[in-house]
């Protein structure tokens, strides 16, 4: 038997519970008109394992890898990341999709050694206000909000990447080593886990780029299905989250102009009848909107 091809991307794909479609999920990657890939399927401690969800799906590029206990996002994709073979791993989660040349229009930008990360635009589905792109259509013409404030892409300052989150996470696809050499994604995050990791790879020297295109589909949490669906639990985990960023740099004003909102976000979510003090709070401090003002 002829030995298997290395793969130039590994995808990786955590799964928990996500028999209604993983099938799908999979499919996608597999459709790649980039078809020299593998995808790696970590099941974290599902009630029906995920082998048995994709007994129909006969690919040999298809590896699952499975957990007894839940462990978490980050941990599964930390699994996938040290089971990976490929120069290149992309990020896919169960519950989402990749058009078919989602690969093969970005893996070009890999040709600068510079680049350690790029992304594309994704759909977005389910959204309770109806958002139909994760970067609005003003990315057209190279600007996005964030926080408030217009930036272009790809990302290229940190002061971007410290106000929040712009990157589409089912777009993108990194550098191996460079992942790795970062500390992959905090086990201790269960919201935000990637976007610490590209913070760190851009504080590396890692640059990133962006390909104008819709190449995916994210599909909007729902209850019993993604991590941010549940508020409260989505307050802490981003209060945490900025809390580490600040550790690590505590002067950085951009990062301390977030902590009221934060805070505010916590008193909203987990102090009965506080909606109102939270949004005084933030208009007194002018840090914008909080989960209850988004749905």
């Amino acid at each position: 038997m002829a030995a298997r091809a290395m793969p130039r991307v590994s995808v990786m794909m955590p799964a928990y519970n996500a028999e209604r479609t993983i099938v799908d999920a999979v499919s996608s990657a597999l459709a790649q008109t980039m078809a020299e890939l593998e995808v790696i399927v970590v099941d974290d401690g599902s009630a029906r394992p995920v082998a048995a969800a994709l007994e129909s799906v006969h690919d040999e590029r298809l590896r699952i890898l499975r957990s007894v206990a839940n462990r978490g996002v980050s941990a599964t994709r930390n699994s996938a990341l040290a089971a990976a073979r490929a120069p290149l791993v992309a990020q896919l989660d169960a519950d989402d999709l990749w058009r078919d040349t989602h690969l093969e229009g970005l893996l070009p930008k890999f040709e600068d050694p510079r680049v350690g990360l790029a992304y594309a635009n994704a759909e977005v589905h389910g959204h309770p206000r109806g958002a139909g792109l994760w970067i609005p259509d003003r990315s057209r013409t190279g600007e996005t909000a964030v926080q408030g404030t217009f930036v272009s892409h790809p990302v290229d300052d940190l002061d971007t990447l410290y106000r929040g989150n712009p990157i589409p996470a089912p777009t993108v696809v990194m550098r191996t080593d460079a992942a790795r050499a970062v500390g992959g994604y905090p086990k201790w995050l269960r919201v935000g886990e990637d976007y610490l990791l590209y913070v760190r790879l851009f504080e590396a020297g890692w640059r990133f780029a962006f390909v104008d295109r819709t190449s995916a589909v994210y599909r909007w949490p729902e209850p019993g299905r993604g991590a941010t669906f549940d508020r409260r639990r989505n307050a802490r985990q981003q209060l945490k989250l900025l809390v580490a960023m600040l550790a690590e740099h505590p002067t950085e004003p951009v990062l301390r102009a977030q902590l009221p909102r934060r805070m505010a976000e916590i008193v909203e979510t987990h102090v009965p009848g506080s909606v109102w003090i939270a949004r005084k709070v933030r208009r007194m401090l002018s840090v914008g909107p909080g989960p209850a003002d988004k749905i």
